[in-house]
């Protein structure tokens, strides 16, 4: 069975990486959400895709200049004027949400531009601390920060985001002891032996950022563990879920 990741939540229907949004996933029955996080200035993580807030809310600025209480004041449903306001949400705010129901959560690491010491350890305690270790996924495409995640005895799953062609990518995920591939969909076009080779490995191949019926189709003859989508109820409806 294909899992169904909802990206950004249920961003086809409600503003990207808001609770409105995930609660939607678990509305239309998606296996899990995908959300990206970042940390603020007093070290709050927050849930936004972008390191700055000038795309997705009314303000302006970049998420390690700002303090939890500034970002509290924004609208992350700026670009849906139909919609009522909504803050950002904080990570804790989502695992909450999330607890009572049966979904997995896909947390994207976004270490890659701007460094956010300390990341990756506030993650892991607000996982502990709503007891989730086993249905959270550590994913970025820092991949020294999913080395880190073993290297510190964490035994939460693992995802090496790529979108680059790489060469036998499931060897190279067993260097850094990940768990899964999470590589752009299109990449299993041009390794057409690629999840054979990655389950061989052990790994799951969970694919992004596939919306089109066809794609969703296509991926899931090809074998693949999971589609992260922006459109999950079109996916679910696709695979028969």
């Amino acid at each position: 069975m294909v899992k169904v990741w909802a990206h950004r939540g249920a961003s086809d229907q409600s503003p990207e990486n808001t609770l409105s949004a995930f609660q939607r996933a678990i509305e239309l029955g998606a296996d899990g959400i995908e959300l990206d996080v970042h940390l603020t200035r007093d070290g709050q993580v927050v849930v936004m895709h972008d390191e700055t807030v000038d795309r997705t809310t009314d303000g302006q600025g970049w998420i390690k200049d700002l303090s939890w209480a500034e970002l509290s004041r924004l609208n992350a449903a700026a670009g849906w004027p139909d919609r009522p306001g909504e803050p950002p949400p904080s990570l804790a705010q989502v695992l909450e949400l999330i607890r009572p129901s049966q979904l997995e959560v896909n947390i994207e690491i976004k270490d890659s531009i701007v460094p956010y010491p300390g990341l990756l350890d506030h993650v892991l305690g607000l996982v502990r601390d709503f007891g989730m270790d086993s249905r959270v996924l550590i994913s970025s495409f820092n991949h020294f920060t999913l080395a880190c995640l073993r290297q510190e005895g964490s035994l939460i799953r693992s995802g090496v985001l790529f979108q680059d062609v790489l060469f036998a990518p499931w060897l190279y995920a067993g260097r850094i002891w990940a768990t899964s591939l999470h590589p752009n969909f299109l990449y299993a076009d041009y390794v057409f032996d690629l999840v054979p080779q990655a389950h061989a490995a052990g790994l799951e191949v969970n694919v992004w950022t596939v919306d089109q019926a066809d794609d969703i189709e296509r991926m899931a003859d090809l074998g693949v563990d999971g589609v992260i989508t922006s459109y999950p109820q079109r996916a679910l409806a696709v695979l028969g879920a």
